[in-house]
C-alpha cells in the first residue's frame, strides 16, 4: 500500500484508480507459496496511465519472489468479464480495497451485485454444483483417499469456500457467524466446522512449507513427517502416522458433511 501510494506512476495519473485484492489474498487466507490476486481498477481518465502503473506495481512483487495473478480493467469491465468467467465471478465475492478511490471500489460493488448476482442466482448455484461435480471426478469422490488433496478433495478448502461463495452471494450471508445466525448452520456444526477448517489450515500451511513450493495434496512422502511435526505419537498399537490421517479424514468428513448439507438446504 504504501509503495502504491509513493509511486510516482501512480501520483501523475489524471483520474480514479483503486487497488483491490481479490481470491485468498482478499479474504486474507495466504499460504506460504500462495499467489497474489490483485485487481487494478481504473477510471475512463486513467485508462492512458494504466500500463505504467501496473508496471510499478507488479515489477517490485515479481522480483521480491511474489506469484502474483493480476488483471486491469474498469468497472464496466471487470463486472462484464464476471459475468462470462466464473472463477473471476466468485473471486469478487472476496474482493478487499486495498488502497486507492473508495468510491470507485463500492462503483465495482454495486454494480456487480445488479449485474451479475441479481436475477441470476439458480444459474450461480447450478454452476457451482457442476464444478463440485468436477471436482469430485477428478479428485475422488469420499474422504478416505490414501493421499487426500487438502484444497480440492472432498471436505478440503474448495468445498468451505463454495459454501462461502454460495451464501454470499445468495442469501448475503458473510461468513459462519452470519449462517448460523439465520439458522443456517446449527451452533454444534459451526463450532465442528471451525475446528476442522483451522486444522486443514494448518496441515495446507506445513505442506508449503515441507515442499518449499505449492503443494496441497498430503503425499506418502509427508505424511510421516507431518505427524510428528503436529506432535503425534506411537500408541495403542497404532503409528503416530496412523492417529494423525485418521484425524485427518475426520476433519475432511466434517466440511464434507457440513456443505453437501448446506447444499440440500439451497436447492
Amino acid at each position: 500500500v504504501d509503495h502504491f501510494k509513493a509511486s510516482p506512476a501512480v501520483q501523475k495519473v489524471r483520474g480514479s484508480i483503486t487497488l483491490v485484492a481479490l481470491g485468498g489474498y482478499g479474504r486474507r487466507e495466504l499460504y506460504p507459496f500462495s499467489d497474489v490476486d490483485l485487481l487494478l481498477l481504473h477510471d475512463w481518465k486513467a485508462k492512458k496511465y494504466m500500463q505504467e502503473v501496473s508496471e510499478a506495481i507488479l515489477y517490485p512483487l515479481w522480483d521480491a519472489g511474489f506469484d502474483v495473478g493480476h488483471s486491469v480493467r474498469s468497472v464496466k469491465d471487470a463486472v462484464r468479464f464476471a459475468g462470462d468467467d466464473f472463477i473471476f465471478q466468485v473471486s469478487l465475492l472476496d474482493a478487499r480495497l486495498l488502497t486507492g478511490t473508495d468510491s470507485l471500489y463500492q462503483k465495482l460493488l454495486t454494480r456487480y451485485r445488479k449485474k451479475v448476482l441479481d436475477g441470476h442466482r439458480h444459474e450461480f448455484v447450478r454452476t457451482m454444483e457442476k464444478l463440485r461435480g468436477q471436482r469430485r471426478s477428478k479428485y475422488g469422490s469420499h474422504s478416505y483417499l490414501l493421499e487426500p488433496h487438502i484444497k480440492e478433495g472432498k471436505g478440503g478448502m474448495r468445498d468451505i469456500q463454495a459454501m462461502l461463495w454460495t451464501a454470499k452471494a445468495i442469501f448475503g450471508l458473510s461468513g459462519l457467524a452470519d449462517m448460523e445466525e439465520s439458522g443456517m448452520l446449527e451452533p454444534e456444526a459451526r463450532r465442528n466446522f471451525e475446528a476442522s477448517w483451522d486444522m486443514l489450515a494448518r496441515i495446507r500451511n506445513r505442506l508449503h512449507y515441507i515442499s518449499r513450493r505449492h503443494n496441497d495434496q498430503l503425499i506418502f512422502e509427508y505424511q510421516e513427517e507431518m505427524a510428528a511435526a503436529f506432535g503425534y505419537k506411537d500408541r495403542d498399537g497404532m503409528l503416530a502416522v496412523e492417529h494423525f490421517m485418521r484425524h485427518v479424514y475426520a476433519h475432511l468428513q466434517t466440511i464434507a458433511v457440513v456443505t453437501d448439507l448446506f447444499f440440500e438446504h439451497v436447492h
